[in-house]
């Protein structure tokens, strides 16, 4: 892979436009995969790290949009690491992995009637296995950009639905354990209520509409029943789908300050 872009500083934090941290095949052909970094400057220990996946049905998106810019500025304040993930948009069954496809039909044998069908199949698969090869990269890029062990996972409507496959699915599909301590999602859920298994020093705090069309609450209602304590699910007839924001026109010291919190007290 080809290194990092050029850093470029600001007042608190520098930041890195494109870091490549895999590469995996999609329709035939190797793909490098980048994440962009916000790196809190000054932090008197190293700083847990932040890892968001951007919306669009696993059809759209990608790692340097608007919203993951404006939580690597504000979360940077405070003392918190962020990378956003690209990960591969319409992937097929072609462009999983070996290990993967084999479990799959065993895998959604689980699958519920919380989230429509169409967020539960092969592309969402394709995003979580690019979730899970940055972290595996993330592990062993600590040293080089001076974030901690900790992780927290983030992300807004399909981002969200990745990041509790990731915590609840990687391990039935053979991608092994990931080293995560909590997830924060806006708009998202899990369809596969067998496989929620709670476990310790795992926290979640989730924002959702229960009028949601896109992703319905069901998904985060299930986890809310089965994490119990361990899951704050914040429901809003205001909030807008897939944002940070609980309602329009909070402020935004309330808004990243609640994710800030939630971070620093899942990763303590």
């Amino acid at each position: 892979m080809e290194d990092a872009t050029p850093a470029s500083e600001y007042e608190h934090f520098t930041h890195f436009e494109a870091v490549p941290y895999g590469v995996a095949r999609q329709n035939g052909q190797d793909m490098t995969l980048y994440c962009s970094l916000h790196l809190p400057k000054d932090a008197d220990i190293p700083p847990p790290l932040f890892v968001w996946f951007h919306g669009g049905a696993f059809k759209f998106g990608e790692h340097g949009h608007k919203m993951s810019r404006r939580l690597g500025r504000r979360l940077t304040r405070m003392g918190i690491a962020v990378a956003s993930v690209q990960y591969r948009l319409r992937g097929t069954a072609e462009d999983l992995s070996e290990p993967v496809l084999s479990r799959i039909e065993e895998y959604q044998s689980h699958r519920g009637k919380l989230i429509r069908a169409g967020l539960c199949e092969y592309r969402s698969f394709v995003a979580l296995e690019d979730g899970v090869r940055f972290l595996s990269w993330a592990s062993g890029a600590a040293d080089r950009f001076g974030w901690s062990g900790k992780r927290v996972l983030g992300g807004s409507s399909a981002g969200g639905l990745t990041a509790y496959n990731i915590a609840f699915g990687a391990e039935r599909l053979g991608l092994g354990v990931p080293d995560i301590q909590g997830v924060f999602a806006c708009s998202g859920g899990f369809n596969y209520p067998d496989l929620v298994t709670p476990r310790d020093g795992f926290r979640s705090l989730a924002l959702h509409n229960p009028n949601d069309r896109r992703v319905s609450i069901a998904g985060v209602r299930m986890l809310k029943h089965k994490l119990g304590d361990r899951l704050e699910l914040l429901e809003s007839e205001d909030h807008i789908h897939g944002h940070c924001e609980l309602f329009p026109g909070e402020t935004k010291s309330n808004t990243y300050g609640r994710i800030a919190t939630f971070i620093h007290e899942t990763t303590a």
